[in-house]
This record gives C-alpha cells, sequence and structure tokens, in this order.
C-alpha cells in the first residue's frame, strides 16, 4: 500500500544521512491505496504540476496537482520506477505521474491496468453493490483502465535468463542510471503547464 509518510522519511534519510543521487522504487506487486496518497507522493519529486486527472461519468475533467512546496529529491537526482502485472490503481497513477512528467523512468513489465474510481454502496438487506463513478488519467491524458502502464524498459531487456524470473524477483540494483537519463532527457515530453484551470 502507498504510504506517504513513510516515503518520505525514507527518501529523506536516504538522501540527507546517506547521501544518495539516484532512486529506484520498485513498486512491483503494489496493488495501490488512496489516489490522493499516490497525488502527494509524486509531489515529493515534482512542484505544484498535474499528477493526474478525474473524468466522471459526464466527461467532466479535474485536473489534480501535486502541492507546492513539498519535493524531497533533487530534481536533477535519476528515478526509476520498478512496476509488474501485479502494479494497479493509485500505485499506477503515481508511476504515470512521474514517468509522464519526464521524472522517472518505468522498468519492468506492463501494470494491471486498473483507472477506474468505484464506490462502495450498503444496502438494507445487508448486501450492496459497486458503481463506478469516475476513471483516472495520466498527466498526458492517456487511459490507464485496461491498459496499464507501459515500461520504458522490460524487465527481460535488463536481467536476462537464467537470473530473471517474471513475477517473483529481480535485482533492482542492475539499473543504469546514465542509460536512465539518457532517455528522460532525449525522448521525454512532459505535458504543458495548465493555465487559469485548477
Amino acid at each position: 500500500t502507498l504510504a506517504p509518510s513513510r516515503l518520505e522519511s525514507a527518501l529523506s534519510e536516504l538522501r540527507n544521512k546517506e547521501g544518495a543521487n539516484a532512486f529506484v522504487l520498485d513498486l512491483r506487486t503494489n496493488g495501490g491505496g488512496a489516489f490522493q496518497s499516490a497525488v502527494e507522493m509524486a509531489g515529493y519529486f515534482f512542484d505544484d504540476k498535474v499528477a493526474t486527472y478525474v473524468v466522471d461519468g459526464n466527461q467532466n475533467k479535474q485536473a489534480l496537482k501535486t502541492p507546492p512546496g513539498h519535493v524531497v529529491v533533487d530534481p536533477k537526482a535519476p528515478v526509476v520506477i520498478w512496476l509488474d502485472g501485479f502494479s494497479a490503481s493509485a500505485t499506477e497513477v503515481f508511476a504515470s505521474a512521474l514517468h509522464d512528467n519526464c521524472r522517472a523512468v518505468v522498468m519492468g513489465d506492463t501494470s494491471y491496468g486498473k483507472g477506474i474510481i468505484q464506490a462502495v454502496y450498503g444496502l438494507k438487506n445487508g448486501y450492496g453493490f459497486v458503481l463506478t463513478v469516475a476513471k483516472y488519467l495520466t498527466p498526458s491524458e492517456t487511459e490507464i483502465q485496461g491498459i496499464g502502464i507501459k515500461p520504458d524498459i522490460l524487465a527481460k531487456e535488463v536481467i536476462r535468463a537464467p537470473y530473471f524470473i517474471p513475477k517473483l524477483g529481480t535485482d533492482t540494483s542492475k539499473v543504469d542510471f546514465n542509460a536512465a537519463t539518457k532517455l528522460l532527457k532525449g525522448t521525454c515530453v512532459a505535458p504543458q503547464p495548465l493555465v487559469g484551470k485548477s
């Protein structure tokens, strides 16, 4: 589960006490959590930018931006996010927020693809029903639902057989941060800032 306070503490300690200047976030098998937490956590990496869009059933679109003044990680520090087919929901919102804003390279496998917001309603007879009320879009306005976040670099390209075992584990230390930095600078185009919109 995504936990903003724990991540903030860990990032601060790694940067200030350990002198970390590059970061790997392993979010494989992470099923997510509250999407508000994903937006808050994205704010540790970039300031006052769109983290996700929420689109309701009437196609009204609302941009959710990271809060200003909460950046923990040096903007120049390369960031890599590992995903797999079990990375879902708020985890995908967080990963796409960093990816689309050219703040992180995504590695691993395509994520689960849960990009909808659902409300649970209880009934008098003890049963209940789940109603889909909205969906997420990435900062580049890409659908997540049923598609997932596609990695920039596939896991099998990083760690080749016989050392790579899908969905069981890989050595996340095998990350070429120079290649990640070049990928971000060479191919990533961040969305244009919103002007006069919330």
